[in-house]
C-alpha cells in the first residue's frame, strides 16, 4: 500500500477553508522568495546573504508553524511525529543514495563529463539543513495535505503540488535573471520533480516527514559535492 492509513486519516479533517489557507501560505511562500530574489540583486556583502539564507528559511518555517497553530490544529497533522520514524528515515537515506548515485552516472557517462567529489562547506550544509526543514514542514506537511481539502483527487493533487513546488525554484531565479523556463536547465527540472516525488512518497506511505527531510537534506549536500 503507496498510502498509508495514518495519512488518509489526516486528510479526512481538511476541507474547502483548509485548502484555501494553504493558497494564502503558499502565496506568502511565494511573496518571501520574491524578496529573497531581489536580495541577490542588491549590494548587499556575501556575509549578509549567506545569512539570509537561514533568515528567510526560519521566517517561514515560524509563519506555517503559526497556520497550524492559529487554525488550534496538532502539530502531528504537518507530519511531525513519531510515527514509523526508523522506516521514513531509511527510505529517505535509500532514495537520496539512488538519486545521488544516479547524478554521478547520467553526468560520468550520459553527458561524459569527468565527476569530481569534493568535501562540503560548513555554511552551505547548515543552510541545507534549514532549507530542508522548513520546505518539508511548510510546504509538504501543511500545503500539501491542507490543498486536498480543494483538489480531492490525489493524484491530481499531487501533480498540482509537484508543479507549485517546481515554481517554487524558480521565482528567485526570474527576479535576477528575467523570467524564462531555461532559468532551470531540463536536468535540474527532472531531478526537482524525481525529488518531489520521492518525499511525497514516503511522507504518504509512513505518515512521517523525518524521511522526506532526510532525503531533501542528502539530495541537496550530494548535489553540492558532485563537480562535473
Amino acid at each position: 500500500m503507496l498510502t498509508s492509513r495514518a495519512y488518509n486519516e489526516n486528510l479526512k479533517g481538511f476541507g474547502a477553508v483548509d485548502g484555501v489557507k494553504a493558497i494564502i501560505l503558499y502565496g506568502i511562500y511565494i511573496l518571501v522568495l520574491l524578496i529573497q530574489g531581489w536580495t541577490y540583486t542588491s549590494n548587499l556583502n556575501v556575509n549578509i546573504l549567506n545569512g539570509l539564507q537561514f533568515v528567510f528559511p526560519l521566517f517561514l518555517l515560524i509563519i506555517g508553524i503559526l497556520f497550524v497553530i492559529l487554525s488550534k490544529e496538532k502539530i502531528y497533522t504537518i507530519g511531525v511525529n513519531g510515527t514509523k520514524v526508523f522506516q521514513s528515515l531509511l527510505w529517505g537515506v535509500l532514495l537520496a543514495l539512488c538519486m545521488v548515485i544516479g547524478m554521478a552516472i547520467y553526468f560520468r557517462f550520459i553527458e561524459k563529463a569527468a565527476v569530481t567529489v569534493i568535501a562540503p562547506v560548513f555554511i552551505t550544509v547548515g543552510i541545507f539543513i534549514v532549507a530542508a526543514f522548513q520546505e518539508e514542514i511548510v510546504f509538504r506537511g501543511y500545503i500539501q495535505t491542507r490543498l486536498t481539502g480543494i483538489i480531492k483527487n490525489p493524484i491530481i493533487c499531487s501533480l498540482c503540488t509537484g508543479f507549485l513546488f517546481l515554481l517554487m525554484h524558480y521565482v528567485a531565479r526570474w527576479v535576477v535573471g528575467g523570467v524564462s523556463l531555461r532559468s532551470l536547465s531540463l536536468y535540474y527540472v527532472v531531478s526537482l520533480m524525481v525529488l518531489h516525488f520521492g518525499c511525497d512518497f514516503i511522507y504518504k506511505k509512513t505518515n512521517c516527514l523525518w524521511g522526506a527531510i532526510v532525503l531533501h537534506f542528502l539530495y541537496n549536500t550530494g548535489q553540492s559535492m558532485l563537480v562535473w
